[in-house]
């Protein structure tokens, strides 16, 4: 019998000028409550089951969640979306997730 691990993903382009900022302050904070890695140009969050993975470009933070369910991805979405609007706030930055 095979069993397969089944991980539900969705991401966010979210237009910003200050992605490498955004990305660091997140980490900053949520690092305190959960485990980081770096890896080359990203940087993942692993929180609530899930996890987040953010890069950034000159113009968009990228970012990519995951979980194994619909109730873990929903938390990661919700607990990085929460954050960064809240640190964006000047900006009006707004985090919109696609189901990948």
């Amino acid at each position: 019998m095979t069993t397969h691990k089944t991980t539900l993903r969705s991401h966010a382009d979210v237009p910003t000028l200050r992605g490498e900022r955004w990305r660091k302050q997140l980490t900053s904070h949520l690092g305190r409550r959960c485990e980081v890695v770096h890896d080359g140009d990203t940087i993942t969050l692993l929180l609530a089951g899930g996890s987040c993975a953010m890069t950034y470009e000159d113009t968009t933070l990228r970012l990519a969640a995951t979980g194994p369910d619909e109730e873990a991805l929903s938390h990661v979405r919700h607990v990085i979306a929460v954050h960064l609007e809240r640190f964006a706030a000047a900006e009006e930055l707004r985090v919109v997730w696609d189901r990948a």
